[in-house]
């Protein structure tokens, strides 16, 4: 992963192909678990990290464990060249019901998010919910703000349907991509044959949103970069071959194509099924979380496959 980077037409640096994602970081993993694979992460050659101001919040101390722990992992290693991408709005875990979509407290966790994480400029900073209830052009206006400002390189959305991020981008205008990154949602190989098994469509709980195909065409003909999470599905396609779950008739395609191409190229049906992402013709960058540095190194096979995965997928079809 050393050598491999991605230039989206929405952020001015090349990013790397995989992020890690680091939600249990300083929380459910300890520092030291946290800090190994951050650095590992970073000696394969990594410069880009997924966090919140939420996540953490859920531990003992109701605190932003994962940029706390971030933060220190970056001033103890004296390390000046990773990108971040934070959230912020995020319902609190003691109020799930209570919306926190406002200016208020998009800059409330702005400034927590910097000092915990010891940067004066977040590369880019994420809505992590949404509100329909406010109004698109008042959540753009507020975020817009925070790179007008310069306390924060791009801005985005995580967990926006396609109508809300069709109506942020007419919005904004021809030059989006001078302020907006683009959109972090739930998307995975074995997503994606779910939500054409469900006709197209399929809602998350808890708020979250399930790249459909209404997301993917706008993706696809705008260009808008997709940062999605739960990119390998929870290991899903791992989890099958081990455990021989029983697949519908499209689950079976796709998993029998896994194999013969994890036999052929020698990568596992994980690193594939991600890989499946990198290749399909929208900008891409996966977020992977890991719990042990075996994970990790499959990063390496992600980021240098370049074969065409395309017949495994369901929504260029």
């Amino acid at each position: 992963m050393k050598n491999q980077k991605i230039k989206l037409p929405t952020f001015p640096d090349p990013l790397s192909p995989v992020c890690l994602g680091t939600a249990r970081f300083g929380g459910d993993y300890d520092e030291k678990r946290s800090f190994e694979l951050m650095d590992q992460y970073y000696d394969m050659g990594g410069r880009f990290l997924d966090t919140a101001n939420v996540y953490g919040r859920w531990s003992g101390r109701m605190m932003n464990e994962s940029e706390l722990c971030i933060g220190k992992w970056l001033r103890e290693r004296g390390i000046t060249d990773m990108v971040i991408t934070s959230k912020c709005v995020h319902y609190m875990p003691d109020a799930p019901k209570v919306s926190r979509v406002n200016r208020e407290c998009a800059m409330r966790d702005l400034d927590e998010s910097r000092r915990s994480l010891g940067l004066d400029v977040i590369p880019i900073y994420l809505t992590h919910r949404d509100n329909r209830e406010v109004d698109i052009r008042v959540i753009v206006d507020f975020m817009a703000e925070m790179v007008q400002k310069g306390m924060v390189t791009r801005f985005g959305f995580s967990n926006y349907a396609a109508d809300r991020v069709a109506a942020a981008i007419d919005y904004m205008g021809e030059d989006w991509r001078e302020m907006f990154v683009g959109v972090s949602n739930e998307w995975s190989l074995h997503l994606e044959t779910k939500v054409m098994e469900n006709g197209g469509h399929m809602d998350g709980r808890d708020g979250l949103v399930m790249t459909d195909t209404a997301l993917w065409q706008l993706h696809r003909e705008k260009q808008i970069p997709l940062i999605p999470f739960s990119s390998a599905a929870h290991g899903f396609y791992a989890k099958v071959k081990n455990e021989r779950e029983e697949l519908s008739e499209k689950e079976q395609r796709v998993y029998i194509g896994l194999l013969e191409e994890s036999v052929n190229n020698g990568i596992s049906i994980n690193g594939l099924s991600v890989a499946y992402l990198l290749n399909a013709g929208i900008p891409c960058i996966p977020v992977m979380a890991v719990s042990s540095e075996k994970q990790l190194r499959e990063f390496d096979d992600i980021a240098e496959f370049k074969g065409d995965l395309n017949w495994l997928g369901s929504f260029a079809r």
